[in-house]
């Protein structure tokens, strides 16, 4: 957290601060795939198309999901957040992701 005082724990970041979320998946601890995002830069995005961002932000749960029991776990992983296919060795077998 940024240094706050007693009196302005509760206000709003300033502007000038920037704000990211990180999103990793890890395999016993090791890291095998992360991406940063800019949180003005997503707002700006849910503002111009909310369902299509949702969609896109979901694939980051539901394509772990679908590629845990795949053959090529990262390579699964990396495929299905581009395009929502969850592949064995990111290229085989595909199965698109399950709108549920």
């Amino acid at each position: 957290m940024p240094d706050v005082g007693l009196f302005t724990a509760t206000e709003p970041l300033s502007k000038d601060m920037k704000v990211v979320i990180k999103y990793s998946v890890e395999v016993n601890g090791l890291p095998v795939y992360s991406e940063s995002y800019d949180v003005d830069t997503l707002a700006e995005e849910l503002e111009k198309d909310n369902a299509k961002a949702v969609d896109y932000w979901s694939r980051r749960i539901k394509c772990v999901v679908a590629c845990r029991k795949r053959h090529g776990f990262s390579g699964c992983v990396t495929r299905c957040l581009t395009d929502g296919e969850a592949c064995d060795c990111g290229h085989e077998n595909c199965q698109p992701l399950k709108d549920s």
